[in-house]
């Protein structure tokens, strides 16, 4: 009985001693989070959202205009933000038959709408309806979008008329998020 006692004994100071050992220390854990936004576009038709094209043929087309597929954006973000919207210059870049083309300004031609919004923030400046994309204006297009994973959606409208000559227009529209 002695020798069962004394091993017992044996077992509760091993218990003890590795007690204190994982009591005695300890960790501080810390985690440094920076801004992050990402964006990130789709098209529901599933062809490339790097470059939209807006097929204009025939008399209504180019009298009424044209719009793009609907393109959804979304974005993932740590911190509110606001949207803005640009084209990369004042004039869309030329590519066709014509040696001389009359200039075409991206603000007479091309408009945007926001067609969906779940960023949390507001549609800004009446962009719920066609609005110029203007070359020279980063206009905002959300206001106030919050942090989290989140989306809305837009479609082009170019309206060229009857001034320009047949050939390939192209511009590159810039989307800027600011930090609110």
């Amino acid at each position: 009985m002695k020798s069962t006692h004394y091993f017992i004994t044996v077992i509760m100071i091993l218990f003890s001693c590795c007690a204190m050992a994982q009591g005695g220390s300890g960790q501080n854990g810390r985690l440094s989070l920076t801004e992050v936004v990402s964006a990130s576009l789709f098209a529901s038709d599933s062809s490339n959202t790097a470059s939209i094209v807006i097929p204009i043929g025939g008399i209504n087309a180019l009298a009424d205009g044209a719009e793009s597929h609907e393109i959804e954006v979304t974005l993932q973000s740590t911190a509110d933000y606001d949207v803005s919207v640009s084209s990369s210059s004042e004039y869309f870049t030329y590519n066709g038959p014509d040696a001389n083309p009359t200039p075409m300004l991206v603000k007479d031609v091309l408009s945007i709408k926001i067609t969906a919004n779940s960023t949390g923030g507001s549609v800004s400046n009446g962009f719920s309806q066609y609005q110029p994309v203007d070359g020279t204006l980063n206009q905002l297009i959300i206001a106030s979008g919050l942090s989290g994973t989140r989306t809305f959606s837009f479609r082009y409208k170019a309206q060229p008329g009857f001034n320009y000559p047949a050939g390939t227009y192209t511009t590159d529209i810039v989307y800027t998020i600011t930090k609110k």
